[in-house]
C-alpha cells in the first residue's frame, strides 16, 4: 500500500524521480520492441533499405545460386510479384537453386520484405 504524501514538497520530489525514469523506461520497450523484429543475425544483413530500385532487389543471375550452374539436388525458389518504390511500380521474378531448405526459407524471407504485392513465393524440391 503506498504511503500517503504529506506535501506539495515531496509529490514534486516524486514526479521529477517518476519523470527522469521514463524516458529510460519507454527506451528500454523500444529497443525490446526491436529486437523481436529480428530472428537471425542474417536478418540484420539483408534487411531491405529503403530504396527500392531494380538495381537494389536482390537477385540470383550469375551468383552461385543461378539455377543454371546449380547441380545436384536441392531446392528451386521462386518468388514474383509486385514493387512499389514511391511512384514507380517494378514486376519482379526471381527464381534460385539451394543446397537446403533453410536456404531457400531464408532467401524467401529477405524477397519478402522487398515485394509489396506477392503473386508467387515458395520453395520446391529440384534436381538439376
Amino acid at each position: 500500500m503506498p504511503r500517503p504524501i504529506r506535501s506539495a514538497l515531496e509529490a514534486a520530489r516524486r514526479l521529477k524521480t517518476g519523470l527522469r525514469i521514463a524516458p529510460a523506461i519507454a527506451a528500454t520497450f523500444a529497443l525490446a520492441a526491436c529486437q523481436s523484429q529480428f530472428q537471425q543475425p542474417s536478418d540484420l544483413l539483408f534487411a531491405p533499405t529503403f530504396s527500392k530500385t531494380r538495381q537494389n532487389i536482390p537477385y540470383t543471375y550469375n551468383t552461385p545460386y543461378d539455377c543454371r550452374n546449380f547441380t545436384g539436388s536441392g531446392y528451386k525458389g521462386i518468388a514474383g510479384g509486385v514493387v512499389y518504390d514511391f511512384d514507380k511500380r517494378y514486376v519482379i521474378s526471381q527464381a534460385g537453386c539451394f543446397q537446403s531448405q533453410q536456404e531457400c526459407q531464408a532467401w524467401l524471407s529477405v524477397m519478402r520484405s522487398y515485394i509489396d504485392v506477392p503473386r508467387f513465393i515458395g520453395c520446391q524440391s529440384y534436381v538439376a
